[in-house]
């Protein structure tokens, strides 16, 4: 026997509208060894992930009968990621297709299983995504807004560029001549 401390089951959350979906989840994940809280509504999970943490969330994207845009789901998805970049968002979808669920990784989704899915993929998917932790990136430098300092550095740049070749940077800028000089002007370039 070993002396190692097993580990704790998972904690998952389930997202979606279909209580059968929900329900079927459940007995699988269960027997896998994990814990599986449901919601009906993106409303529901948030509500749910105000009092707990979850290893993964498994996400529906369509939470209207007919609805195949993905929207509802994408918006969660998009306003969860913003609130903890670190979580595991696993996309579990059928209606909305292939570009949805690879829309849906570009957001963040850690990966994604098309319905109906494979037992074994599904939990496959499931410890993969929870093994390999999203990257925390760094947040985004800084972007001076102020248009004339933006024009003046472009300017600047494009004179750089081209050896203070003014027809040439005219160019780069898709400016005339004539309009070049007097913006170099304005910037006492």
């Amino acid at each position: 026997m070993s002396d190692a401390p097993e580990a704790p089951p998972l904690d998952l959350l389930f997202v979606d509208d279909d209580q059968d979906i929900l329900t079927a989840a459940e007995l699988l994940l269960e027997r896998h060894g994990m814990n599986l809280s449901k919601a009906s509504t993106p409303a529901e999970a948030d509500a749910l992930l105000a009092e707990k943490t979850f290893d993964a969330i498994l996400l529906d994207l369509n939470f209207q009968r007919g609805d195949i845009t993905g929207e509802a789901g994408l918006s969660f998805l998009e306003a969860h990621l913003q609130r903890d970049p670190r979580a595991v968002v696993v996309v579990i979808t059928g209606h909305s297709g292939l570009a949805i669920a690879v829309k849906a990784m570009r957001m963040g989704a850690a990966d994604f299983v098309m319905k109906p899915w494979h037992n074994e993929r599904l939990i496959a998917t499931i410890r993969s995504a929870i093994a390999s932790p999203r990257p925390t990136l760094p947040p985004p430098e800084p972007v001076d807004l102020n248009l004339e300092r933006s024009e003046k550095t472009l300017i600047s740049q494009a004179l750089n560029r081209h050896a203070h070749n003014i027809s040439l940077a005219a160019k780069d800028l898709g400016l005339t001549r004539a309009a070049l000089y007097r913006r170099m002007e304005k910037h006492g370039l």
